[in-house]
C-alpha cells in the first residue's frame, strides 16, 4: 500500500512539475517577446516547442501509467492463470494495480487457497483409501486363506474349533464363540470357545430370547455392546459384551447357528470387522454342512462295510461251516457203516474246505486292514484288488494302465481312490450281471481318472439306483474329500461305466 502510494506520488508529482515548467517557460518567453528580445515568429516557434514537449512528457507519463495499472496487471494475472492451471498453488497470488485489479488478485488467491486445501484432502484421502485397500485386499487373502482352511477339514469338531479360532485372530477379538440351534430349535448351545475361559458365564440361551431372535433373523452380522442389541449375548460376561459381533450361521434357508466375536476394549468393531464376520459366517456354515454330511456319509459307510462283511461271513463263512458240519455227519455215517476209505475221503475235502476257509478269513481280515500296503503302487494295488473280486465272482478282468503315469499320492488320498475302486467293482459283481468288467487306469491333461465299465444289465441314471444306491453317495462323499468327482453312464441293457477323476497334483 505504501509503495503504491509513493508512485502515485511521484506520477503526480512529474505531471504538476511539467505543468509548472510549461507555464514557466510560456510565462519567461513571453516576458521576452515584450522586452523584444525574441520576435514574434520566434515566439510561437518557441511555444510550439515547449507545448510539445509537454505532450511528450504527459503522453510518456500516461503510457506509464496505463502499463503498471492496466498491462502489468492482466500480465501478472495470465502467470497466475498459468501457475492455476499446472496446479503450482503453493505461492500466494498478489497482483498490483488498481483497485479492481487487486479484488480479481483476492478473489484468485481465495480459489487457490481452497483448491490447495481440497488438493490436500484429496491427498489425504488418496493414502487413506490406498491404506484401507491395502487392509482390505490383506484382508480377504487372509480369509480366502481361512476358508481354504476351513473347508478342507471334515471332522465337525475340528470345523467348529478352527472357525472361533480363525474368527478371533482375523478380527482382532479376545474371545470367539459358535452356537448351534438344537433339533427343536428351541435353544442356542455353545459348541466351541476360542479364548478365556471365564468369557463365557453360559452355555446355553433360549433361540427365542429377544437377542437370539434379531441375530438368528438377521442377513448381516451385528455390532453390539453392553447397553444394544438387546443387552447382546448373555452367554459372555460384562467384560467381553463391551463391543462384540455376532453373526447368523445360514446353509440356503436354514438357520444353524450363530458366531460371536467379543472384545473388551470399546469400539474394537467397525462396519469392516462386521462385514468381515458376515463372510466367515458364511463359509463356516457351509463347511459345518460338509462335515455333517461326510460324518453321516461316513456313518452310512460304516454300516455298508459292516452288512458287506456280515454278506460275505453268510455266504462265506456260514455256508462252509453248514458244509463242513454236513461233511462231518457224513463221516460219522460211514464210520458206523464200516466204509473207513469214504470216511477217510470226506476227511481229505473237510480239510481242503477248512484251508479254504482259512485263506478266505484271511483275506477278508486283510481287507478290512487300514494299512496300505507299503511295496505296492496305487495302480497295482487296484489290479489287485480287480483280479480277487473277478476271480470270486467269474468276471473276466480287462486291465488297462499307462504305465508310466502311477500317481504319486498321499495315503489318505489313496486309500480313497482303493476304496472307491472296490466298491465299484462289488457292484458289478453283485448286482450288475455282467460277464466282463474293465478296468482302465491313467492320466490326461489335468487328471488323473480311474474307468470301471461293464457288460451288464446297467441301470436308468435319473432314478436311484437299484440295491444299495446310498453306496453311490459315499462313494461321491469319498470323492470330494480327494478333491475328485465320479460321473455314472448307465442304460438299460447296455452296462454301466463308472468314472473316478482327481486333480493332477503341482509336484506331479
Amino acid at each position: 500500500m505504501f509503495q503504491r502510494l509513493q508512485v502515485r506520488f511521484v506520477i503526480l508529482f512529474i505531471a504538476i512539475a511539467s505543468l509548472v515548467m510549461m507555464l514557466a517557460g510560456i510565462i519567461y518567453w513571453e516576458y521576452q517577446l515584450q522586452l523584444q528580445h525574441v520576435t514574434a515568429p520566434q515566439y510561437l516557434q518557441i511555444i510550439k516547442i515547449i507545448l510539445s514537449a509537454s505532450v511528450l512528457i504527459l503522453l510518456a507519463l500516461s503510457a506509464w501509467v496505463i502499463y503498471h495499472s492496466l498491462f502489468k496487471p492482466l500480465h501478472d494475472l495470465n502467470v497466475v492463470a498459468k501457475r492455476l492451471g499446472e496446479n503450482q498453488l503453493d505461492e500466494p497470488i498478489q497482483v498490483e494495480g488498481p483497485q479492481e485489479m487487486r479484488i480479481l488478485s483476492q478473489r484468485l488467491n481465495e480459489v487457490r487457497t481452497r483448491l490447495l486445501a481440497n488438493q490436500t484432502e484429496l491427498n489425504q484421502w488418496h493414502n487413506t483409501l490406498e491404506q484401507r485397500v491395502t487392509q482390505r485386499t490383506a484382508e480377504l487373502e487372509k480369509l480366502n486363506e481361512i476358508s481354504r482352511e476351513i473347508s478342507s477339514r471334515l471332522d465337525v469338531q475340528q470345523v467348529l474349533n478352527s472357525v472361533t479360532e480363525k474368527a478371533r485372530t482375523l478380527l482382532g477379538g479376545e474371545v470367539a464363540s459358535l452356537c448351534l440351534v438344537d433339533t427343536n430349535q428351541h435353544w442356542l448351545k455353545l459348541q466351541s470357545l476360542s479364548g478365556p475361559q471365564h468369557a463365557i458365564v453360559g452355555d446355553t440361551m433360549p433361540a427365542h430370547a429377544d437377542f437370539a431372535v434379531t441375530v438368528l433373523q438377521g442377513e448381516q452380522a451385528m455390532t453390539c455392546g453392553v447397553s444394544s442389541c438387546n443387552g447382546g449375548c448373555r452367554m459372555l460376561s460384562d467384560e467381553y459384551r463391551t463391543s462384540h459381533l455376532a453373526a447368523p450361521l445360514r446353509v440356503g434357508d436354514r438357520i444353524i447357528g450363530a458366531l460371536c466375536v467379543g472384545s473388551p476394549a470399546q469400539n474394537q468393531f467397525q462396519v469392516e470387522s462386521a462385514n468381515m464376520l458376515t463372510k466367515l459366517a458364511s463359509v463356516a456354515a457351509i463347511a459345518l454342512e460338509n462335515a455333517r454330511l461326510f460324518a453321516q456319509a461316513e456313518r452310512h459307510a460304516t454300516l455298508e462295510e459292516r452288512r458287506r462283511v456280515a454278506a460275505e461271513m453268510h455266504d462265506g463263512l456260514g455256508q462252509t461251516l453248514s458244509y463242513l458240519g454236513l461233511m462231518t455227519d457224513q463221516v460219522v455215517n460211514f464210520l458206523s457203516d464200516g466204509k473207513d476209505g469214504a470216511a477217510l475221503e470226506r476227511l481229505k475235502k473237510t480239510r481242503e474246505t477248512i484251508g479254504k476257509a482259512t485263506s478266505d478269513v484271511r483275506r477278508a481280515i486283510n481287507s478290512l486292514m487300514d494299512e496300505t500296503p507299503a511295496n505296492k503302487d496305487l495302480w497295482t494295488r487296484l489290479h489287485d484288488t480287480a483280479e480277487e473280486i473277478a476271480s470270486g465272482h467269474n468276471l473276466k478282468l480287462v486291465w488297462l494302465s499307462d504305465n508310466d503315469s502311477v500317481p504319486d499320492v498321499s495315503a489318505q488320498t489313496a486309500e480313497q481312490i482303493h476304496t472307491i475302486t472296490r466298491e465299484a467293482l462289488i457292484n458289478v459283481a453283485r448286482h450288475a450281471n455282467a460277464k466282463q468288467v474293465k478296468l482302465h487306469v491313467g492320466r490326461d491333461d489335468k487328471n488323473y481318472f480311474v474307468i470301471i465299465a461293464d457288460d451288464g444289465v446297467g441301470f436308468n441314471t435319473s432314478q436311484p439306483a437299484p440295491n444299495g444306491h446310498f453306496g453311490l453317495q459315499i462313494m461321491q462323499a469319498r470323492a470330494k474329500h480327494i478333491g475328485g468327482e465320479i460321473n455314472y453312464q448307465s442304460k438299460q441293457g447296455s452296462g454301466t461305466q463308472v468314472t473316478l477323476t482327481w486333480k493332477i497334483e503341482k509336484d506331479n
